[in-house]
């Protein structure tokens, strides 16, 4: 393989983690402007190395399930066709939940708090997607 379907990644790139949802397979490819890790970005697809078919860019914290659980990927499907491929999700936190402005770090402008764990079931994942929908990232073909 050469180019940008390398497995090695050459200056300025970062092996980044592949899933196809069909053979259920994940990868690493070699992507540029990868900023900070497990941040959301669009989700960027390319070939499957075994099947062909569509494999999306995932964020390095997903944990493929056994290829042999096909709930477990319907979920993993359903999540990254909304657009919410496992990246860290971050909502705003009032700053009234940091206490009085006198006992909070100097220049504290604005804060963020992690949403947790991402779904397991099919019925998690639906509640999921509507509540985080404003996060989703758009899809492009690299």
């Amino acid at each position: 393989m050469t180019g940008r379907d390398s497995p090695q990644p050459r200056p300025g790139e970062q092996l980044t983690k592949f899933a196809c949802l069909d053979c259920r397979r994940v990868f690493k490819r070699a992507v540029t402007d990868i900023g900070k890790r497990n941040w959301p970005r669009p989700i960027e697809v390319r070939p499957c190395p075994s099947c062909g078919s569509d494999a999306y860019l995932m964020s390095s914290d997903f944990r493929a399930p056994p290829r042999s659980d096909l709930t477990k990927w319907e979920v993993v499907a359903y999540l990254v066709r909304a657009g919410l491929p496992y990246f860290r999700i971050y909502e705003p936190l009032p700053l009234a939940a940091l206490g009085h402005p006198k006992h909070r770090h100097k220049g504290l402008i604005s804060a963020s708090v992690g949403v947790g764990a991402y779904p397991e079931t099919m019925a998690e994942a639906r509640i999921f997607v509507a509540r985080h929908s404003d996060k989703a990232m758009p899809i492009v073909r690299a």
